[in-house]
């Protein structure tokens, strides 16, 4: 039972991120649909609506992988996966509010979206920090372009180039083709330095993890989050077996009862 939980936590956090790339995804093609179609600013918003269908498509695939009931998924949930990720399509993309629904089905409440999240934290940060450098990133791009091209000594006046410089920053690779020259557009590429630094760093141990447990002889290693898992299962199978015993004890005592008054009934006749 309690890798069964484990698997639910895995999926809810997966569902919570693909939810809030749907949420970031519908955001993108507003903005893209408010802003005139020949503008840098919208043409950046495509490429981020473009990034936006490229996760819905690793999605798919996942759950193309991760499904026992393939055929199914694919003409139920698949087929609005799918049809939310083709590219230039923008009403297709309000499909993605679905992830909403698909969400409250697989938990039914904020309680099992906690303990989902506490039964499985290291997943649950991954997608959070994911989700948090896709927002500092679109972010950050957007402020360049947009104080790159007010300025009038501005390099960064494309939507292309505001999406290359943002990648080059954030990854803290560098290559000074491109400057930003106006104060605002250097605020935002300070923020998006810092943001690929942690979130890199906090990928690379994540992704470390397996390797020093594979060096280790592919040994487990208890930790507290272990611990505390063992201690909630225990705690629910209480919990489950003393509602069973009341209700046991309920309703032996509610068979009981007409006993009890045709036994009265009796006395009193005699």
């Amino acid at each position: 039972m309690l890798n069964e939980k484990r698997k639910k936590a895995k999926i809810v956090s997966f569902e919570i991120f693909m939810t809030g790339v749907s949420i970031y995804g519908i955001s993108m093609v507003v903005m893209q649909l408010c802003l005139p179609v020949e503008s840098q600013m919208a043409l950046l918003f495509s490429y981020f609506d473009l990034i936006a269908c490229v996760i819905f498509v690793l999605g798919f695939l996942h759950h193309i992988v991760r499904e026992k009931h393939r055929i199914q998924y694919l003409f139920s949930w698949g087929i609005l996966d799918l049809a939310s990720a083709i590219p230039f399509l923008p009403l297709f993309r309000f499909l993605r509010l679905l992830r909403v629904i698909r969400l409250t089905r697989i938990s039914h409440s904020t309680t099992e979206l906690r303990d989902a999240i506490r039964r499985d934290p290291s997943a649950s940060l991954l997608y959070l920090m994911l989700l948090l450098l896709l927002l500092v990133y679109t972010a950050a791009c957007v402020g360049v372009l947009w104080f790159e091209t007010n300025d009038g000594a501005g390099r960064i006046i494309t939507g292309s180039d505001a999406l290359w410089f943002g990648l080059v920053t954030v990854s803290t690779v560098g290559y000074g083709d491109l400057l930003p020259v106006s104060l605002g557009a250097k605020i935002c590429a300070a923020f998006l330095m810092f943001a690929g630094i942690g979130v890199f760093a906090s990928l690379a141990g994540f992704l470390l993890e397996p390797l020093r447990r594979l060096a280790r002889g592919g040994e487990k290693q208890i930790t507290a989050r272990d611990v505390s898992a063992q201690l909630d299962e225990l705690r629910e199978l209480l919990e489950s077996h003393t509602e069973s015993m009341n209700r046991h004890v309920l309703s032996g005592r509610l068979n009981e009862s007409p006993n009890i008054d045709e036994e009265g009934e009796e006395l009193e006749e005699s």
